[in-house]
């Protein structure tokens, strides 16, 4: 049986796929030696595991998942257990604590939590690149900004406060912000949190892929537009645009523009979520990492609004290439969705 059971939490945007990768791939090494150290029963992560706390076609798997997991950490004899899955952001605490009740009781007292923030306006930009990247979202910045507010996501207290009050003092929150990192990298940080100090060593680079360039955005847009409307495609069109991000990420674009927040969005940003990042900020870290970051916002952003339209970045020669491989991956698409589904899938999944 582990000794105990750590649950990473996320959020979405916080070096989730990072951390993930460098457990799914045993890629750190301690005085303790492989298998002593940290079990991590996945092959990837464990959002299917998170799912069925939250999404109804799901839920019937609840305790077939949290049974095979029970199993591996009762089989193992590694000083901690690791259950990592950034869809525990949208699922409620409440039930989190449920399950782990009704599947783990024997972990009582020795299950700790931890999640990490993403400063408000770091976090919009990151959310409108991974929903635009995958079709699901084909608006502005602005109007990413108005929907995130309407479903309240980013007023980020409320949330962790309930965590904390289910877990107490077994909750942990650290805000993703460079120099609040150990060494200054989130899967470091992860690592020293677990294992409770710095005594491991990582066995691959932890750096994250490139973000998305305005013009990579674009061209995403152009593919997903031939795509969009063919209900059976969309859980396909959303992986062809996971994968796709993560091929354009390995290589880096030297005349690529970044996503920003021009001047007006910023100073909206600002306004709207000045109050939670100060509650935050009291609630949970010394000194002010979420106001600083959040303040600083309109010094970072551009003068005007940054255009995500494929005509103003591609001749219409390259948009008509661009329909064309569009409507082919469609046809592989229809042919064998779930064979697409595979095939695309990076190596390391």
């Amino acid at each position: 049986m582990v000794g105990e059971i750590v649950f990473h939490l996320g959020d979405c945007k916080t070096g989730t796929t990072s951390v993930q990768s460098v457990l799914a791939a045993g890629a750190w090494s301690t005085a303790a030696g492989a298998g002593a150290d940290i079990l991590y029963p996945a092959r990837f992560n464990h959002i299917p595991l998170a799912k069925t706390l939250s999404v109804p076609k799901e839920m019937p798997h609840e305790a077939a998942r949290f049974a095979k997991l029970r199993s591996a950490f009762e089989a193992s004899g590694a000083a901690h257990g690791v259950v990592s899955a950034e869809h525990f952001e949208f699922v409620d605490p409440e039930l989190v604590a449920a399950a782990i009740e009704r599947h783990l009781p024997d972990y009582a007292g020795r299950i700790r939590l931890i999640a990490y923030v993403r400063p408000h306006a770091d976090r919009l930009v990151s959310t409108f690149a991974e929903r635009a990247k995958k079709g699901l979202f084909m608006d502005s910045l602005e109007a990413m900004h108005e929907r995130l507010v309407a479903d309240r996501l980013l007023f980020y207290t409320p949330r962790f406060e309930k965590w904390r009050a289910l877990f107490g003092p077994a909750f942990t929150l650290r805000p993703f912000v460079r120099d609040r990192l150990y060494q200054g990298d989130v899967v470091r940080d992860f690592f020293s949190f677990v294992l409770g100090g710095g005594g491991f060593d990582l066995t691959r680079p932890t750096d994250a892929n490139e973000s998305l360039s305005v013009q990579d955005i674009a061209m995403m847009r152009a593919v997903h537009a031939q795509l969009r409307g063919r209900a059976k495609l969309r859980g396909s069109q959303q992986s062809l645009g996971w994968y796709m991000a993560d091929l354009l990420g390995k290589e880096a674009d030297p005349a690529g523009t970044r996503p920003r927040l021009h001047r007006r969005l910023a100073d909206q940003v600002v306004a709207t979520y000045r109050a939670d990042a100060a509650a935050l900020d009291a609630a949970f870290f010394d000194g002010t990492p979420m106001s600083d970051a959040l303040e600083a916002a309109p010094g970072k952003a551009v003068a005007e609004a940054q255009s995500f339209t494929p005509e103003d970045h591609f001749s219409a020669a390259e948009l008509r290439r661009f329909r064309a491989w569009a409507k082919l991956l469609g046809r592989i698409m229809a042919a064998d969705p779930a064979q697409f589904d595979w095939a695309v899938r990076p190596q390391s999944f």
